[in-house]
């Protein structure tokens, strides 16, 4: 199905974000026909480009993703325009609302308008402010607002942010970016448990033991330190991806199916994630920063970061969820920076089985919910290991959806922007998801200064602590 006919502004268009995720991401819906023949994207950047400059880069860095036909690439390219600003001016916007009426005049378009911020946050309140005040929504035409992450340092900025953002947009015309909820197997967790009577059934604390989830990554901070030592990985990753893989795992099922359904159960469950005490906090959180080794810098040696930086770039969590459907079961989380491996998966782990198996160690049913590299779902249940024999092994049902190559998934910003475009706020986060899991974030930081520091191995699965939290509950990391 083809996309109204709009204008794209993106703010911060020769950024890394821009480059490397929106353009290969509307390219890939130039390529599926998504796209209006008249729409058009305008980008909006600090260098000194022509349109002939920006087209170059927007060329290289969709042909850095994916293999792009000449005449296909052309015509994807021949969207684009530039627009030199000083976002920080607030006089110099005149300009760009000039240039944005002669681009809809001349490709006939009738005021629908997509704003993509992929600007550094610092620029956020401004933009938002010249875009509600400079360009009021036109009757009979969409105005919608996509934004990235962070929403706020803490929740008394990003309340105050939102109180801003509120007095120009309304919430349904505001769609708040975490890129996680982009990719396939997150959306498929909901059809997964509520679309199969074999789960949802023994999805609760009769028959559940722990869950885990746990997104690592092996590479370090790259050439991000005047952002992530402000952020660290309860902010960068806890405070958004984690609860929010946490909400879809565990909440109630939705009542209906339009947005707003799952995102009130999303916000129930999210409340009701126990907030830190002092004790809960020194007993269920570990957090770690990634030392050298022979061929990598230790983070306190990273470009940019100071000397006697205390930000963690590693952190787990022991979660409790004060529900009946969860009481009892805890949910673990961890995620860091230079650990063993990439990769991002959900552990959902079963309860001993009541029927006597002999000679048999580790008898509990396990799903693993694989986000990426590999994208699937691995099943292992017990069955009689064939022979003579009354012994029981483990046997597994193991589906990889992007081995594929005829069946690939969208991008998660492919994805995004496509929902954006149609107004489905589904796969976005209201301002209460975010202010409750600011809630559970500060609650934690409110004891920050009280809480070790552990250094870890570049190249490691993390600081032994979070192996020890998990072994006083007699359990540990699966890495399956």
């Amino acid at each position: 199905m083809t996309l109204e006919p709009a204008i794209m502004l993106i703010f911060g268009s020769t950024g890394d974000l821009s480059h490397k995720k929106l353009y290969p991401a509307l390219y890939a819906l130039h390529a599926a026909n998504r796209l209006a023949d008249n729409t058009v994207v305008l980008g909006i950047g600090r260098r000194d480009w022509d349109d002939g400059r920006y087209r170059e880069s927007i060329a290289a860095a969709v042909r850095s993703a994916e293999p792009a036909a000449e005449k296909t690439m052309a015509d994807f390219t021949g969207r684009f325009f530039y627009h030199c600003l000083d976002m920080s001016d607030k006089t110099a916007y005149n300009s760009l609302w000039h240039k944005a009426g002669q681009l809809e005049k001349l490709h006939h378009l009738q005021g629908n308008r997509l704003y993509f911020l992929a600007t550094a946050p610092d620029h956020f309140p401004l933009i938002t402010r010249q875009l509600g005040l400079g360009q009021p929504a036109i009757p009979g035409c969409f105005r919608r607002l996509m934004i990235e992450k962070p929403f706020g340092a803490d929740l008394s900025t990003a309340r105050a942010f939102n109180k801003q953002l509120r007095q120009v947009f309304a919430e349904d015309e505001i769609f708040r970016i975490d890129h996680y909820l982009g990719k396939e197997m997150l959306q498929n967790i909901l059809v997964l448990r509520f679309a199969n009577q074999l789960f949802e059934p023994a999805w609760n604390c009769h028959h559940i033991d722990h869950i885990q989830v746990s997104v690592t990554e092996p590479f370090g901070i790259e050439q991000r330190a005047g952002y992530y030592d402000k952020s660290g990985a309860l902010r960068d990753m806890v405070q958004s991806h984690l609860l929010q893989l946490v909400a879809l795992l565990t909440m109630d099922q939705p009542s209906g199916e339009q947005a707003d359904d799952i995102r009130d159960a999303k916000v129930r469950l999210l409340r009701a994630i126990r907030l830190f005490s002092r004790e809960a906090a020194e007993t269920d959180v570990v957090m770690g920063q990634y030392d050298g080794d022979e061929r990598r810098r230790p983070y306190l040696k990273e470009d940019g970061i100071p000397p006697d930086s205390r930000t963690e770039t590693y952190a787990a969590l022991r979660l409790w969820i004060d529900q009946g459907r969860w009481q009892g079961v805890p949910v673990y989380v961890r995620t860091g920076k230079r650990l063993q491996r990439h990769l991002a998966k959900i552990t959902i782990v079963f309860k001993e089985p009541s029927y006597d198996i002999q000679d048999q160690d580790d008898r509990r049913n396990i799903l693993v919910i694989r986000i990426q590299p590999e994208e699937g779902i691995d099943l292992r249940f017990n069955i009689k290991q064939p022979g003579m024999t009354n012994a029981v092994t483990q046997a597994r049902m193991n589906i990889c959806q992007n081995c594929d190559p005829l069946t690939q998934s969208p991008q998660a910003y492919e994805k995004l922007i496509h929902d954006a475009w149609q107004g489905d706020l589904s796969l976005f986060t209201r301002w209460d998801e975010i202010e409750a899991t600011w809630t559970l974030i500060d609650s934690i930081r409110l004891w920050r200064a009280k809480l070790p520091l552990y250094l870890y191995r570049s190249g490691s699965d993390g600081p032994v602590a979070a192996d020890r939290m998990l072994e006083r509950d007699g359990r540990a990391w699966l890495d399956l």
